[in-house]
C-alpha cells in the first residue's frame, strides 16, 4: 500500500468521528438512539471485530475474545463521549480509562476507526517490538488516557479523574470500562468507597460481564456478587446487554443526566461475540489467537475482505512509527526557602516532612499562577504531621482513610493532571 493510500485511508477514518459529533444524540444528549446512529454502531461492530482478529492473528499473540465482547461498549462510550482526535488534551475532554487493557485489540480499533491514528498502523505493528501499540494499553497512544495491565487499578484512576475535575471545578464525564474477573480486587472495593465518599457523582463504570476469565468461569474462580458490592456501597446499578447498542446508550445517557450517585452498569456480554465457533469455545480464545484456517473462517463469517497476508508481507518490511501523544507540564511552584537542621536540632522526620508541606502551601497559595498542590493521606495525618497541611489547604486536602492501593493510585492520576501530589501512607511495607 503506498503512503497516499494510506494517508486517504487514514483521513477518511478520521471523518467518523466528525459524523457522529453531527449526530442529535451525540453526547448522550437525547433520550434515545437515533436509527442512523444505531445503524452506524452495527457497521462499526462488525468492521472492529474483524480488525481485533487481524491483530491478533497476526502478531500470533494477544486476546482476542474479550475485545470481541466488549465491542459494543468501546463503540457506544468512544463514539459519543467528547473526545474528538483534534483536541487529544483538552482539559475539558471526557476520560475514558481501560481497566481491562489485555482488550487493547478493541480499544486500538475503535480509536483507529474514529481517527485517532491510522488504523492499519495497529493491523500491521500490534504487539511488534518498538510499536506503541503494546498488548496492555499504554497512554502515549493518542485516545488512551491510562496505561494499564495490572487489572483492578481502573477504578481507583477513574476516581483519581474525577477528583482532579471536582479540585479543577470543570466538569468531566468519567467513563471506567471494566472486566468482571477485576471485580474481585480489594483495590476495587476502596475505589468504589471513595467515590461515594467524595461524592465523585460523575463517573460511570461499565462492566463486560461476559463471566469468562482465562482459567474458566468467573463463578468458579472467584465468586463475586458485583451488583450487591456496588449497591452496598452506595452506587447505583443497571443491567443491560452488552451487545444491544439501545440499552448500552440508554443506560449511560441516565447516569450521566443523574448526579446524585455514581454509576455502575453491568453489560451482560458473550466472550467471542460475532464468530460463532469463538462464542461457542467460552475462555478458550481468551488469550489464544486464531490459527490461520481459523482466521479464514472468522473473517469470512464477519464479512470482511482478508488482506492478512498483504499485512504479513508489510509487518516483515517495515518498522513500526515512534510518534505518539506528547506529556509536558512544567510545574509551577515556588518551594521558598529551604529550612537548614544542625546535627543536635531534635526534630523528627516527619516533623520535618509536615513543616515543609505547610510552607509549600503558604507560599502558593497566594500565588495565582501556581499549580495546584494535593496532599493525599492515609489515616495518618497526625502521625506524619500532614495535618499542617490540611490546616492551610483544606480543599487540597484528601484523607482516603487506610486505603494505601486506592490511594497510590489517585495520586498518580493527580500528578499527570498537572496536579503537585505528595502522598502519605505505610506502602513501603508491602515491598
Amino acid at each position: 500500500m503506498s503512503a497516499r493510500e494510506r494517508s486517504k485511508m487514514k483521513k477518511e477514518s478520521g471523518l467518523l468521528k466528525d459524523w457522529f459529533i453531527k449526530q442529535p444524540d451525540y453526547l448522550f444528549k437525547t433520550n434515545s438512539l437515533s436509527a442512523k446512529t444505531k445503524e452506524k454502531f452495527h457497521e462499526l461492530g462488525r468492521i472492529m471485530r474483524g480488525d481485533i482478529l487481524t491483530m491478533t492473528t497476526i502478531a500470533a499473540s494477544g486476546h482476542p475474545g474479550g475485545p470481541m465482547s466488549s465491542a459494543e461498549i468501546y463503540i457506544v462510550v468512544h463514539s459519543l463521549a467528547n473526545i474528538h482526535p483534534s483536541k487529544i488534551n483538552d482539559p475539558l475532554r471526557d476520560r475514558i480509562v481501560v481497566s481491562h487493557g489485555h482488550t487493547s485489540a478493541g480499544c486500538y480499533a475503535v480509536l483507529g476507526r474514529l481517527g485517532f491514528f491510522n488504523i492499519e498502523d495497529a493491523l500491521i505493528h500490534f504487539r511488534k517490538c518498538g510499536s506503541i501499540f503494546e498488548g496492555h494499553i499504554e497512554r502515549k497512544i493518542p485516545g488512551c488516557e491510562w496505561t494499564t495491565g495490572n487489572l483492578g487499578q481502573g477504578l481507583s484512576a477513574g476516581c483519581g479523574f474525577a477528583l482532579a475535575s471536582k479540585i479543577n471545578e470543570e466538569h468531566c464525564n468519567v467513563f471506567i470500562l471494566m472486566s468482571d474477573a477485576e471485580q474481585a480486587k480489594g483495590q476495587v472495593g476502596e475505589a468504589r468507597r471513595f467515590s461515594k465518599q467524595f461524592e465523585l457523582n460523575n463517573m460511570t463504570c461499565i462492566i463486560d460481564y461476559n463471566e469468562i476469565q482465562i482459567s474458566g468461569s468467573v463463578h468458579d474462580v472467584m465468586h463475586v456478587n458485583i451488583k450487591s458490592n456496588y449497591e452496598s456501597d452506595g452506587w447505583n446499578v443497571l443491567e443491560v446487554d452488552g451487545h444491544n447498542v439501545e440499552e448500552i446508550y440508554n443506560a449511560i445517557h441516565k447516569s450521566i443526566n443523574d448526579t446524585s450517585l455514581p454509576y455502575a452498569i453491568i453489560c451482560h456480554t458473550t466472550m467471542g461475540k460475532g464468530v460463532s465457533f469463538m462464542e461457542e469455545a467460552k475462555e478458550h480464545y481468551h488469550g489464544s489467537p486464531l490459527k490461520p484456517e481459523e482466521y479464514a473462517k472468522a473473517i469470512e463469517e464477519l464479512g470482511i475482505e482478508n488482506r492478512i497476508d498483504e499485512y504479513r508481507k508489510e509487518r516483515d518490511a517495515t518498522s513500526p512509527e515512534t510518534s505518539h501523544t506528547e506529556f509536558r507540564r512544567t510545574p509551577n511552584i515556588e518551594t521558598g526557602k529551604p529550612f537548614n537542621y544542625k546535627v543536635d536540632d531534635a526534630l523528627g522526620n516527619r516533623d520535618a516532612f509536615g513543616k515543609s508541606l505547610e510552607d509549600i502551601a503558604i507560599i502558593n497559595k497566594k500565588r495565582e499562577a501556581a499549580s495546584p498542590i494535593v496532599v493525599l493521606d492515609c489515616d495518618l495525618k497526625e502521625s506524619v504531621r500532614t495535618h499542617l497541611f490540611e490546616n492551610v489547604s483544606p480543599a487540597c486536602f484528601i484523607e482516603a482513610g487506610v486505603q494505601e492501593h486506592n490511594t497510590a493510585t489517585i495520586a498518580r492520576v493527580l500528578s499527570i493532571e498537572a496536579k503537585i501530589t505528595y502522598i502519605a501512607e505505610f506502602v513501603v511495607f508491602g515491598i
